[in-house]
């Protein structure tokens, strides 16, 4: 974590943007959902407009300055979760909760993970049917098949388990009584795999209750305006943008782990 001190503008490279960092965060990444999107919905649920210039490949994205009220510069999208959970109060317990921010912890790192290895079979695989067919198998097994083969996780069903059995929260969130960031980013990576209709309906079959979270987390005052807006980009992967922009002669850059 960079933090800047003295009166040097942060984005200043951003020229005709950069009198919208007065008054709002900004958020650097591709027009595309990626992994951005959990940010997104924790500034939506908070109440918080930021401000999206236009995505600069050269850096590692995405990128989120708080001039305003922090004088925070980060990159790495789960520092930027971590983040706001501690700004925003959102790290499911009471402040200094340190066993329910553990829990937090634990789950965004297990949702990172299941979320790589959909970007693989979707981005990197292209969805070939053998590869579908094999994640079906495994991330998407149900609880009871992985009992049954002695699998290991993590999984979907780990997840869906969490909700199921309510072990660290009796109000239907992941952790404490309220939402917290893991259920955002819990939300973006089953809003990921139901825009694949290979894999919505095993989803959707398989893991009831995250479907349900889902819908409850959808509804959320500031989430629900948000997901019906224009503000909402309609590319899911940076990849599939950074493509289109360099077959139009547009640039784009290589998208490494920017995605």
């Amino acid at each position: 974590m960079t933090i800047h001190k003295g009166q040097r503008p942060l984005v200043a490279e951003e020229g005709e943007f950069a009198a919208a960092t007065s008054t709002l965060p900004v958020l650097q990444y591709y027009p595309a959902r990626g992994r951005a999107e959990p940010i997104r919905l924790v500034l939506a649920f908070a109440g918080q407009a930021w401000f999206e210039p236009p995505a600069d490949s050269i850096r590692q994205l995405p990128r989120f300055i708080d001039d305003v009220h922090d004088g925070v510069d980060l990159v790495q999208g789960g520092a930027i979760l971590r983040h706001l959970a501690r700004k925003y109060d959102l790290y499911g317990g009471e402040r200094g909760d340190l066993a329910a921010a553990a829990q937090v912890d634990m789950l965004l790192d297990g949702v990172a993970e299941l979320r790589a290895k959909l970007r693989d079979l979707v981005v990197g695989k292209q969805l070939r049917e053998a590869d579908v067919a094999e994640y079906g198998t495994s991330v998407l097994a149900p609880e009871q098949e992985l009992k049954e083969h002695a699998m290991m996780g993590p999984g979907l069903a780990s997840l869906e388990y969490m909700l199921v059995h309510r072990r660290v929260s009796e109000a239907g969130w992941f952790v404490g009584p309220r939402p917290s960031v893991v259920d955002f980013a819990a939300f973006d990576l089953v809003d990921l795999h139901l825009t694949q209709p290979q894999l919505e309906g095993a989803v959707r079959g398989r893991f009831p209750q995250l479907v349900d979270h889902h819908d409850r987390v959808a509804g959320l005052a500031g989430v629900r305006e948000y997901l019906a807006s224009a503000s909402r980009h309609a590319v899911v992967w940076p990849v599939d943008w950074i493509r289109a922009a360099v077959g139009a002669g547009g640039g784009g850059g290589a998208a490494g782990g920017n995605t």
